[in-house]
């Protein structure tokens, strides 16, 4: 494991899931390491922080499924496994987190980073130069300071940078305007007696908790959604008839095979529905993935009295003036407070020196580009976009409303792609031996806990130059064979969804494979299930019983206790 006697210093940015999970898993194997991590907001949870958190927000995962797997948040904060899931006990869990794994005495709060740069100091090698400013008690000021480390894991996540529409004026606007990012500390700005009307502009779930914000404490609610962009979430009860909740289906392993998966292409699921060779089965997934587009694309909001009165408007706003919201059709309406729930920036936050963009594996403007690195990964792109489709016909030729709806809403790119391998590590760092830097947190999915160990674990192993299984470990020291990796997925991502592979990956319908990946290349078991029913002797006749728990029951964080020892423990003697 090399020489430890100077340990690293690490800084963590983010204290959310990813940056929580990061900083004990590193600390589970470097017990010594000097650590310190830092957020910009004044309580730890990233978006589950407490100022974020306000009354009524739920979340859209419940406990069974939203816990680390050492810290089963059903018991800790005293929430039903399968109930509805309160912010406010998220963020109380997190907090809770924090304290019983010593990670508070870490924690560099109300602290903002400026700028990270790459720089050589007294001869002894490269270090993170890192740039932050610290926000001081109500009238004094903020303090700049540069902190040095040898490590750093960015953990910011993909809901830091607020997304705020450049097209519409709202400087003489004479009530309270915010993004949902603020309404956790701002809420009662928009619950207070002298607002009447209030207007909510977005289609996500953060746009329908504000409208239900408002909506609950008697306030009249205007809902608007641009026309021109991808349309309102869509709703749907999260229990079927007999109360089982939907995340107990969406973490059953079986629910995987039913998506055209680039890191699922061999087995009979792969072949009778996705490969092409099979006419029943690719008609069957035709089908499928037809009525699913029609769903969800189609509006639900006035098919019955209740969706009626929280029926989004497609109307563009122009701008908002002195108590009032124009419209770009010529309508006006009163309003007496402004929420823009419009999401967030595509890119990490702007903390890197853009020279290094590149190099690490983060976007690009496309304008920004040179002419060679265009050229390089064109290349690239286009021989895996062949590929690609040869593997997963269907997204060569996908239903026809999908292709109607990605063409409407298709939008320019205007950054690269995130280029990272396994979505944490730089290439170009990586194959010139540079283990200094990992992002975690960029894979967009339903199952955020769960990946945040597991990543984590992967990602600290890399930057401690821990064993990967030989095909992993050989990878990693291979340019080439990094960026074809990296090309194939974003290949993949751009065909299931023309026009935004720009953006964060999705990757929440293949989140178990993800998942299974990154412990298959640390040499660990990705068949927990099946590994706990063998441990305690209950693999059944032929191992059906393990195989039925395996692909029929839910995933949840406990299933991944004890990874990091496991992991540890195959280092014994190595």
């Amino acid at each position: 494991m090399g020489d430890k006697s100077h340990p690293n210093r690490v800084i963590v940015i983010g204290a959310g899931w990813m940056g929580l999970a990061a900083a004990k898993t590193y600390l589970e194997i470097q017990p010594t390491v000097d650590l310190m991590i830092i957020d910009e907001d004044s309580t730890v949870g990233g978006v589950w922080s407490g100022t974020r958190s306000y009354p009524g927000l739920i979340a859209d995962s419940c406990a069974a499924v939203f816990d680390y797997s050492d810290f089963p948040m059903d018991v800790e904060v005293g929430v039903e496994a399968w109930a509805d899931l309160p912010a406010q006990k998220v963020h109380e869990y997190l907090e809770r987190y924090t304290d019983r794994f010593g990670l508070r005495e870490r924690c560099r709060l109300n602290t903002r980073v400026i700028r990270i740069e790459r720089n050589e100091t007294n001869g002894s090698g490269m270090v993170w130069k890192v740039q932050v400013e610290t926000r001081q008690l109500e009238g004094q000021q903020s303090v700049k300071e540069t902190l040095l480390c040898d490590k750093l894991i960015v953990a910011t996540g993909s809901s830091s940078t607020p997304k705020m529409p450049k097209d519409i004026d709202w400087t003489s606007f004479q009530g309270p305007i915010m993004h949902s990012k603020e309404v956790g500390t701002k809420h009662q700005l928009l619950t207070a007696d002298n607002v009447q009307r209030v207007t909510v502009v977005g289609g996500n779930k953060s746009a329908v908790d504000v409208v239900y914000l408002c909506a609950l404490a008697g306030k009249e609610v205007d809902w608007l959604i641009r026309k021109d962009g991808t349309g309102p979430g869509l709703l749907f009860d999260v229990r079927s008839k007999d109360g089982t909740h939907a995340g107990q289906y969406k973490a059953l392993r079986a629910t995987t095979i039913a998506s055209p998966n680039l890191l699922s292409t061999k087995g009979f699921w792969y072949w009778f529905l996705h490969s092409g060779k099979n006419w029943v089965g690719s008609q069957l997934i035709r089908w499928a993935f037809s009525y699913a587009s029609k769903m969800g694309i189609r509006s639900m909001y006035g098919e019955n009295e209740n969706t009626m009165k929280i029926a989004p408007d497609l109307q563009n706003v122009s701008s908002l003036v002195g108590k009032s919201v124009n419209l770009s059709n010529g309508q006006t309406f009163p309003s007496d407070a402004a929420v823009f729930a419009t999401g967030w920036e595509r890119t990490q936050p702007p903390i890197f020196d853009p020279a290094l963009l590149p190099e690490l594996g983060l976007p690009v403007p496309v304008d920004q580009q040179t002419s060679d690195f265009a050229k390089h990964w064109s290349t690239l792109d286009s021989a895996s976009d062949a590929k690609v489709r040869n593997i997963l016909p269907m997204l060569a030729s996908p239903p026809a409303e999908v292709v109607k709806y990605f063409r409407q809403h298709e939008r320019p790119m205007s950054t690269t792609p995130f280029r990272l391998f396994r979505y944490i590590v730089p290439p170009t760092l990586a194959a010139k031996g540079d283990r200094s830097l990992i992002i975690l947190g960029i894979l967009l999915n339903s199952s955020i806990p769960i990946y945040a160990e597991v990543s984590s674990l992967w990602g600290i192993a890399y930057l401690e130059n821990l064993p990967f299984v030989p095909a992993t470990a050989k990878m990693i020291s291979d340019l080439s064979s990094m960026e074809e990796d990296v090309s194939m997925r974003n290949a993949w991502g751009q065909l299931k969804a023309p026009g935004f592979a720009e953006e964060y990956p999705e990757g929440s319908g293949e989140i178990q494979n993800f998942t299974d990946e990154l412990m298959n290349d640390l040499g660990l078991r990705h068949d927990r299930k099946r590994l706990a029913a063998e441990k305690a002797g209950q693999k059944g006749l032929f191992g059906l019983r393990a195989s039925y728990r395996e692909w029929f029951k839910p995933y949840q964080g406990l299933d991944y206790k004890g990874i990091v020892a496991e992991y540890m423990s195959t280092l014994e003697g190595a």
